[in-house]
């Protein structure tokens, strides 16, 4: 027996060793972030909201949906034309009345254009000059240069295609409600992009406050198992008891040895954005945030009034107009033309320029309609497959929503409950183990029940920041969802 005894003293020795001697154990498992400096949940999201790429790359489409409007507006800018020749011509000729030489021509014009899309209507108007200078003689006198000045003003207007520059303002409208789109398109990005982060936040807190009871958990089961050993000094106590004492520690290491990693790589996911390693997230924030989920009503909302659904509304609307246009566009394209020109010749540049009393105007028509017309019907048709497709994509996304939703309440609902037993299972556990505690010290119970409640009272504190956790993350993605 005494062998036995001494044989059982030595396993018990053994293992205080390897308990101790494990690097961290003696200062309780200190990779604490207490020394650390707290930072809110404001504050943090601040950080991000700065420094995440995706908010930045997000803006850039409703940058280029910007500059589309505005190049949009090329459609009424107003052109300056203008256009020049220099030519020479020389002419033979043995009637000794026509004359023979050469003549040199110079010629000029200047003009504006500008397109008015309300009526579909192109102005232009100009000045013109030309000059002609004669090396030649006719019946034995020298030919005079002559130069000829003028102005005009001239249009032409849409009646069919273009009729009311219909087709002319499409351009800008649909540059205008794409940016709409966008700018909405934006807002369900950058929540999409945050609502990452803004989890992460509240699952770094879950992870440092369970390091922080799982720590307190090895304090208490070291001191259990201390206890024990001393009992087993005495004889009061057998090797098995100090044996599960020890397990029971080890088993709090391998737990908190897990959550800390997670913890750390929650931390790896923050360091991209500032120095995670010397911040912790404040506890508090948990607190008020579950408090607020807990109050959140959670009620069914209709897709309808969201602002996934409103982008899909002006996606519609846009669809719709553009299958609108290409169907103006199977009309041929006939336009009216016409213009007025005053001008006047003369032998002096002087005079010429003082009797611009002369006329010359015309009007008519072009008109111009391609055989088959394919690519105007293929445009057609792809606008009615845009429409038919895009009523397809709401029909699956209001599907996707009613399922999200339903999950968010019908989980909420149950976590509530979840909660709540939780809790009363904890002062259950709590009650009974200080109870069992003092039978224990009494030599009126096994060790194993009381080490089996107090990892009972572990896990169901663990498995409580868990649901809470998941409270909060259900708020945030409700609140996203209808949005």
């Amino acid at each position: 027996m005494k062998k036995s005894y001494s044989a059982a003293r030595g396993i018990v020795a053994v293992m205080a060793v390897l308990i101790f001697s494990v690097p961290g154990y003696a200062a309780g498992e200190d990779t604490a972030p207490e020394a650390m400096q707290r930072i809110s949940y404001n504050d943090y999201m601040s950080i991000i909201l700065k420094k995440l790429p995706e908010l930045r790359k997000n803006k850039l489409q409703v940058d280029r949906a910007e500059n589309t409007r505005y190049a949009a507006g090329s459609i009424t800018d107003t052109n300056l034309e203008g256009s020049g020749t220099y030519s020479k011509n020389t002419q033979y000729s043995t009637n000794p009345y026509a004359g023979s030489g050469s003549t040199r021509n110079y010629s000029a014009n200047l003009g504006l254009s500008r397109r008015i899309i309300q009526s579909g209507t192109t102005l232009n108007a100009g000045i013109g000059y030309s000059q002609n200078q004669y090396d030649m003689q006719v019946s034995g006198y020298r030919v005079n240069d002559t130069y000829r000045p003028s102005y005009y003003v001239g249009f032409s207007q849409s009646v069919l295609k273009n009729a009311f520059g219909v087709v002319d303002r499409f351009s800008g409208n649909d540059a205008e409600m794409k940016l709409a789109i966008e700018k909405l398109q934006q807002q369900e990005n950058d929540k999409t992009s945050l609502n990452t982060y803004r989890k992460l936040y509240f699952t770094w807190i879950e992870y440092s406050e369970t390091l922080s009871l799982l720590k307190e958990s090895i304090r208490n089961a070291q001191v259990l198992y201390n206890q024990v050993r001393r009992k087993f000094r005495t004889g009061l106590s057998d090797n098995d008891d100090v044996q599960n004492a020890a397990d029971t520690v080890l088993q709090y290491r391998i737990s908190y040895q897990n959550t800390l990693s997670a913890f750390n790589t929650v931390q790896k996911q923050l360091q991209i954005f500032f120095d995670a390693a010397k911040y912790r997230p404040d506890a508090g924030e948990f607190e008020r945030y579950y408090s607020l989920s807990g109050g959140e009503k959670y009620e069914p909302v209709p897709f309808e009034k969201t602002r996934n659904a409103e982008i899909y509304r002006l996606t519609k609307k846009n669809y719709a107009y553009s299958q609108t246009i290409a169907e103006n566009k199977l009309l041929p394209d006939l336009n009216i033309i016409g213009q007025y020109t005053r001008l006047s010749q003369d032998d002096r540049f002087s005079d010429a320029v003082k009797a611009m009393n002369d006329s010359d105007y015309y009007i008519g028509f072009t008109v111009t309609y391609p055989i088959g017309n394919t690519e105007s019907r293929s445009s057609l048709r792809e606008s009615e497959l845009a429409v038919m497709e895009v009523n397809h994509e709401f029909d699956i996304t209001r599907n996707e929503f009613r399922k999200s939703l339903q999950s968010i309440i019908q989980n909420t609902s149950g976590l509530k409950k979840m909660i709540s037993l939780t809790e009363q299972r904890i002062r259950v556990l709590e009650s009974k183990y200080r109870t069992e505690q003092g039978k224990y010290h009494q030599a009126r119970l096994d060790l194993n029940y009381l080490i089996t409640t107090a990892n009972n009272i572990t896990s169901s504190k663990v498995s409580l920041l868990s649901y809470k956790n998941q409270m909060i993350q259900n708020h945030i993605d409700y609140g996203d969802l209808v949005q």
